[in-house]
């Protein structure tokens, strides 16, 4: 009776064992900078079993791949840029549990991502280690690399000399400088009389009335007609963010798109208006760094979206009010 008792335990054990089977999805394991990438960790397990994982919401931590397979000890972050999502999918007596991240990193590297742990029927158990490389540039295997075609420059038997040069030229070398120097004053004196007269007429531009007129010129420009689309998205994120920056008197230009929404919040700011700016920001980390390249339509909306914050938030303007 003993051994038999033994044996329906271990039997039950090893049974309920083998309904619980844990693994770990990555969509890519090779991505751009800025470039979204999948994780999904998979549970099968018993209808009855009871799960809690406990989610990450802002970012998830992980370790840089040095030399030799072993970790640094300088800590890593993957950004989330979507919420996490979770789905049960019956399957007769048993059941499939998938947890989901939408993240991305905006530092080369290899990158081990630990398995998180996962409670099941108040037993904790963990999911494999996870390895996925961030890297600054896309491989293209099909471009030659071609070899460095040297140029040679003969140099003359007598080397120059300044000293003797000047001797020689002096005379138009001196009469150079002095209608260099005459014209300088004369323009320096003119910039004088036109900065004296309209001194009382000059009224210093406010904040908002600087930061429109910065992206009215921007869009003037037409960057995105010159190959330069990269460049239009990086002055247009860097002008609104040093416009919130002075405005509230906070520091914005080294954040992440979720660090600066959450600094926002924060601040008061209404949460339609925060999620403006950052689906405006969103799509310029996405032009930076992942190469969207959006129409002209989408490029003069993000522009008139960006004005909109600045004039709603504002202050009143009674300068000009009797």
């Amino acid at each position: 009776m003993k051994y038999t008792l033994y044996f329906l335990l271990f039997f039950g054990s090893t049974f309920n064992g083998l309904t619980q089977q844990l693994s770990e999805e990555v969509s890519r394991d090779i991505i751009l900078i800025g470039e979204p990438v999948s994780i999904k960790y998979i549970v099968k397990t018993s209808l009855t079993d009871t799960l809690a994982f406990p989610e990450k919401h802002d970012l998830i931590e992980a370790r840089f791949k040095v030399q030799g397979g072993s970790l640094s000890k300088k800590g890593a972050e993957f950004e989330l840029i979507e919420i996490f999502r979770d789905t049960i999918i019956v399957l007769g007596m048993n059941k499939k549990w998938i947890g989901e991240y939408i993240v991305t990193a905006w530092e080369d590297g290899e990158y081990i991502i630990p398995g998180p742990t996962i409670s099941i029927n108040d037993s904790t158990y963990r999911f494999d280690d996870l390895a996925i490389e961030v890297t600054l540039v896309a491989t293209r295997k099909d471009v030659d690399l071609y070899g460095i075609r040297e140029n040679y420059t003969e140099l003359p038997d007598v080397p120059f000399s300044p000293m003797k040069f000047i001797k020689q030229n002096w005379w138009w070398i001196a009469i150079i400088i002095g209608a260099l120097f005459f014209g300088w004053l004369i323009a320096r004196r003119r910039r004088w009389d036109r900065e004296f007269e309209n001194r009382e007429n000059i009224r210093p531009m406010n904040l908002k009335d600087r930061t429109i007129k910065a992206v009215e010129a921007l869009d003037k420009s037409e960057l995105w007609n010159k190959n330069q689309m990269k460049e239009h998205f990086v002055e247009l994120s860097y002008i609104l963010r040093s416009y919130l920056t002075s405005r509230y008197t906070i520091s914005l230009l080294d954040k992440t798109t979720e660090q600066t929404r959450i600094i926002l919040t924060k601040q008061g700011l209404n949460n339609e208006t925060v999620d403006t700016i950052a689906r405006i920001l969103s799509q310029s980390d996405m032009v930076k760094f992942a190469k969207s390249k959006p129409d002209m339509i989408s490029i003069l909306r993000q522009s008139t979206l960006v004005k909109q914050i600045i004039a709603e938030t504002s202050p009143l303007d009674f300068d000009n009010v009797d």
